[in-house]
């Protein structure tokens, strides 16, 4: 059965009196927000609600260009009437709006077509609800624009959204990444889940304290903190929270980002800010600090207190050069190795420089000290093998104990480098304890340095002259010039103490240049005189001879004499001459072609190596007083000179002994083949014009015969 309009059987009846009355129940009283627009954009009804979303009356909006309206809500309604003429029955409408009280509201409907009986469009009907639920507003900022969800899912940071009570609303792809769950794993449940304890015990608290008081300890405070993984892995993050307040709720918006390569990188900068790069040991400063702090503490000085110990590799650069630079950083770090394993646990150890290094160790008084020492010296000298090489190091120790009275650092460290310029002055490798003696020869060596920079221009440096005579015949035949300084209020000071001052400081080149220009002046006189010897040697220091420029500057020194270049002869140490053995043979080769002589001074007292010796050109021997001095008497030493004769000889050398003093020693001496002999027997160092008396002495009596 229909009725007059078709309707089936059962429907309501679609008379104008029943639908009349059923839009006006939906207008006036359905709790919408209504509003309808005709099919010329002009809008027909609004009712209060609507009116209210877009702040205005319902008398104001009837009969206005829809359109128009600028406003989000209109704005979105008019996109939907936009959508619907061109097609479809109904358009969805979700926006969000602010109220004039400030309070923010969510608009979610949809818009449909009126049409006539002939379906024609006669006007569109909005029909929408507001809500002001805090979640469901969150979850429409949160999901409203795809472009600002790609947007979030592209960060590399993690970013996460929870609401006043903690609960996660929204979290982008990194953040899932970052903690290792799924977004679903998460969605709904506490923020505490990433939370390792303590945080997530304290975080509700944190919370209610700040809705309540508004006092941030986290908000709009970036600060580094922890998480915790799906595995509950711990892991170090940086976390910055900020507010988005929707009415009276809260939300909470975290950026999250690990942390853990900056953290590596960090400590990593911090190490090597405090340790050294290659051995690992402490750094100088981080060195002082530890020590300074642990000697501030106090310390049990009548169980023995502390012993520093400063530990310096002699000529450590031979191994750099013989073996390269990879071979003495690896002897540096096997050095390293058995200082640690010979000292005490908690033994404080940094590098000082590149082949100096300090070590500050707890003793039970002198004796132990001591030992450990020694022990320590022993096995840095035994031979380590270091990238593929055998090498054994030469090793000086300076130590100082802390006494009686409390120390500070500096105090130990200013003693131990005083034992350590002992024991390198008495020739190094070998251990020194410092003594109370050791500062006054530090001040009178620094006080030596200070005159010693001005003793030329003071004229207070003059040479004197010790002969050197033929074994067979005792015939003045050469000289050694020597140096002798000579002070106002210091005396007479010794060559064995100003010499090596003057190494030290490095005056020691200016003062030879001054000996080889004063005895070149010196040999010009007496050649005028005729009482000039077949040689007058000068002792060359090893910086003179190793700085390359010695030949150029002899060039110039004999330029106006070089008649005098056959009578001059230079002597050079064994250490200076195998220092360098590239430019040693370079600098006597050239020093030969000048017609200049050269001998190496104190042979035996140094390497003494025949792979040495038979590369050098040089054309004498001078074997060193420490085994003259004992012959004949020590049979010992009667060997020693002789097999030093017999190999200078077997390469074509000439042999000169020094420190000749008694007859003995001279018949010694030429029994076994010596060829020149130089000592107080035959005369001391004397004034030019003595030693132009003897040799004319000595020629007018040859003349006579």
């Amino acid at each position: 059965m229909q009725d007059s309009d078709g309707a089936a059987s059962g429907a309501f009846p679609r008379d104008l009196t029943f639908l009349s009355s059923l839009a006006s129940s939906l207008l006036d009283h359905a709790d919408l927000a209504l509003v309808y627009v005709d099919q010329g954009g002009v809008c027909r009804h609004a009712d209060r609600r609507f009116a209210a979303a877009l702040d205005r009356t319902p008398q104001s909006l009837v009969g206005t260009d829809f359109a128009s309206l600028d406003h989000a809500v209109a704005r979105s309604v008019d996109a939907a009437i936009a959508t619907l003429r061109r097609s479809g029955l109904s358009a969805l409408v979700d926006c969000e709006t602010t109220g004039c009280d400030g309070g923010r509201s969510i608009l979610s409907g949809s818009v449909l077509v009126h049409k006539d009986a002939a379906g024609e469009t006669l006007g569109f009907l909005g029909m929408l609800i507001e809500t002001g639920d805090p979640e469901r507003i969150a979850d429409f900022v949160a999901r409203r624009d795809p472009f600002v969800a790609a947007l979030l899912d592209a960060a590399v940071d993690g970013i996460i959204v929870s609401d006043h009570s903690g609960i996660i609303r929204s979290i982008n792809r990194a953040c899932c990444v970052l903690f290792g769950y799924e977004e679903a794993e998460l969605i709904g449940r506490p923020m505490t889940i990433l939370m390792p304890p303590p945080f997530a015990r304290d975080h509700d608290k944190y919370i209610n304290t700040y809705l309540k008081t508004e006092r941030p300890k986290i908000i709009g405070i970036g600060r580094d903190t922890l998480g915790k993984r799906k595995d509950g892995a711990i892991f170090p993050i940086h976390l910055s929270v900020g507010e988005a307040r929707l009415g009276d709720s809260a939300s909470f918006v975290g950026i999250i980002r690990d942390i853990s390569d900056r953290l590596a990188a960090e400590q990593r900068a911090s190490y090597l800010a405090r340790h050294d790069p290659l051995t690992g040991v402490l750094t100088r400063t981080a060195f002082l600090e530890e020590c300074e702090a642990l000697l501030a503490g106090g310390s049990p000085v009548d169980d023995g207190g502390y012993a520093l110990y400063t530990l310096d590799v002699d000529q450590f650069s031979d191994i750099n050069e013989a073996f390269g630079f990879h071979v003495g950083d690896a002897a540096l770090k096997a050095m390293v190795s058995r200082v640690v394993e010979v000292l005490p646990p908690n033994t404080y150890m940094c590098r000082i420089a590149a082949d100096e290094f300090a070590a500050l160790a707890r003793v039970n008084g002198a004796a132990h000290a001591q030992t450990l020492a020694d022990v320590l010296h022993d096995r840095l000298t035994a031979s380590i093998y270091a990238d593929r090489h055998w090498v054994r190091l030469r090793l000086s120790i300076g130590a100082a104990l802390q006494d009686g009275a409390l120390q500070t650092l500096e105090d130990l460290n200013a003693k131990a480098k005083l034992a350590l310029q002992a024991v390198q002055h008495d020739g190094g490798n070998a251990v020194c304890f410092y003594t109370p003696e050791m500062a006054a020869a530090a001040t009178r060596r620094m006080m030596l340095t200070v005159h010693l920079n001005h003793a030329i221009e003071r004229n207070e440096m003059h040479l004197v002259y010790q002969p050197i005579v033929d074994a067979k015949t005792g015939r003045v035949v050469s000289a050694e010039a020597l140096l002798r300084w000579t002070h106002d209020t210091l005396g007479a000071v010794s060559p064995g103490e100003f010499i090596p001052v003057a190494e030290e400081s490095g005056l020691i080149v200016p003062l030879t240049d001054w000996v080889l220009s004063t005895a070149i002046g010196q040999m010009a006189r007496w050649n005028a005189e005729g009482v000039l010897p077949d040689r007058v040697f000068l002792n060359i220091s090893g910086q003179q001879f190793l700085r390359g420029n010695l030949t150029l500057r002899l060039e110039e020194l004999l330029s106006g004499c070089p008649e005098l270049r056959s009578h001059l002869g230079l002597e050079i140490t064994e250490q200076a001459a195998v220092r360098d053995l590239k430019v040693a043979v370079k600098t006597l080769g050239e020093l030969s072609a000048l017609g200049i002589q050269t001998a190496i001074d104190d042979f035996g007292s140094g390497y003494s190596s025949l792979s040495y010796v038979q590369q050098l050109p040089v054309a004498k021997l001078k074997i060193d007083r420490a085994f003259v001095i004992d012959v004949p008497e020590n049979p010992k030493s009667n060997a020693l000179v002789r097999a030093a004769v017999g190999m200078a000889h077997g390469l074509g050398l000439a042999t000169v002994a020094e420190g000749v003093e008694t007859v003995e020693q001279r018949d010694f001496l030429i029994s076994v083949g010596c060829d020149l002999l130089q000592g107080y027997h035959f005369g001391r160092p004397m004034m030019p014009d003595a030693l132009a008396d003897m040799v004319r002495s000595q020629r007018a009596s040859r003349a006579a015969d």
